[in-house]
C-alpha cells in the first residue's frame, strides 16, 4: 500500500474484545487488515445485489441419492439452465451425496437455478455462494452467451 488514510473508530469495550478474539482465531496480525477485509467482502455484497450482473459463484448441496429420481431431477435442471460450468460429486456416505456446481450467469439467474436445485424433494441443504463478478467470456460445453 502507497498511501494509506488512518481513521478512528469507537467501539464498545466488550464489542472490541470479541473482535479481538475472533480476528486473533483466524490468524490476523492486526486489527486494520481484518478491517480492510470487512470492508471489501461489504463492497462485494453490495455488488452482488444486481441480478443483471454477470456472476460466478458456487452451489453447495447435499442430497439423499435414494430418494426416487433426485439425481435424474439434478441433472435434467442443470441441462435445462446452461449456468453451470462444472461439477464436482462426492460421496458421503451410503445415502448422502454432496455435488459442488460451479456456476456463471447472470445473478438473477443463478438465484433461480440455485432456489429450484434445493427445492427438489430429496435435496437436504443447498446454498448458493457467490465468488466474483464475471466478463461472461468464460465458455464450457453447452454454454450459451
Amino acid at each position: 500500500m502507497d498511501k494509506v488514510t488512518r481513521i478512528g473508530v469507537s467501539l464498545e469495550p466488550e464489542l472490541l474484545d470479541d473482535f479481538d478474539k475472533s480476528i486473533a482465531s483466524k490468524g490476523y496480525v492486526s486489527r486494520s487488515e481484518a478491517i480492510r477485509d470487512l470492508i471489501r467482502d461489504s463492497l462485494a455484497e453490495n455488488e452482488w445485489k444486481n441480478d443483471e450482473e454477470w456472476m460466478v459463484g458456487t452451489i453447495v448441496m447435499v442430497y439423499d441419492h435414494t430418494m426416487s429420481s433426485v439425481g435424474d431431477r439434478l441433472t435434467d435442471i442443470q441441462h435445462q439452465r446452461h449456468v453451470v460450468n462444472t461439477s464436482v460429486h462426492v460421496h458421503l456416505d451410503q445415502d448422502k451425496c454432496m455435488e459442488i456446481l460451479i456456476c456463471e450467469g447472470k445473478l438473477g439467474e443463478l438465484k433461480d437455478f440455485a432456489n429450484e436445485i434445493t427445492s427438489i424433494k430429496g435435496v437436504l441443504r443447498g446454498r448458493l455462494t457467490m465468488a466474483a463478478p464475471s466478463t461472461g467470456n468464460v465458455h464450457h460445453i453447452g454454454h450459451r452467451h
